[in-house]
């Protein structure tokens, strides 16, 4: 775990930058050039069970702001997807189950059809009526569709999913 391959979380020399432009640090228990370092020095345990990598909004704030090009969004997606392939419990159990319901929905669809989406995680959180009110709003103004849209390149999607082991 040393060296996430390709990322290059070697290079990180802990300028911060990418941590004061996060815009959500506040809710994370280590901060992103933290969890470069913890990387770097291979504490897997903690990092695979803390809030971080499920608070993180995987907005590249902190990517496009390091000096030497470390993709701190891309090792934070990594930790996730490592932490989902471990059956590590997540620290932030709602997050986890919507990311893995967006995946399902690109997955399934070649891209995000919300309404399946939202169906997916509310099944899996136990999470029925919250949001109904707004989900109709939703609906009556035409932003949630019935049938996802047709995407070209559905398998090739498919197989970037089985090549990348992606859960």
């Amino acid at each position: 775990m040393r060296e996430v391959e390709g990322l290059g979380s070697q290079e990180c020399f802990q300028c911060s930058k990418c941590s004061a432009g996060c815009p959500v640090v506040s809710f994370m228990d280590y901060k992103p050039h933290q969890v470069i370092q913890m990387v770097n020095l291979g504490l897997a345990d903690q990092l695979l069970s803390c809030r971080t990598i499920w608070v993180c909004a995987s907005c590249y704030s902190c990517s496009t702001r390091c000096p030497n090009n470390v993709d701190v969004a891309k090792v934070m997606d990594w930790l996730r997807q490592t932490a989902l392939a471990g059956n590590t419990p997540p620290a932030e159990r709602d997050v986890a189950l919507f990311h893995k319901s967006f995946l399902q929905s690109i997955r399934t669809f070649g891209r995000v059809h919300e309404l399946s989406l939202m169906a997916l995680y509310k099944l899996a959180a136990k999470k029925y009526l919250d949001d109904l009110q707004l989900g109709w709003k939703m609906f009556a103004r035409g932003k949630l569709r019935l049938l996802p849209a047709r995407t070209r390149n559905r398998k090739q999607v498919a197989e970037l999913f089985n090549k990348g082991g992606a859960t």
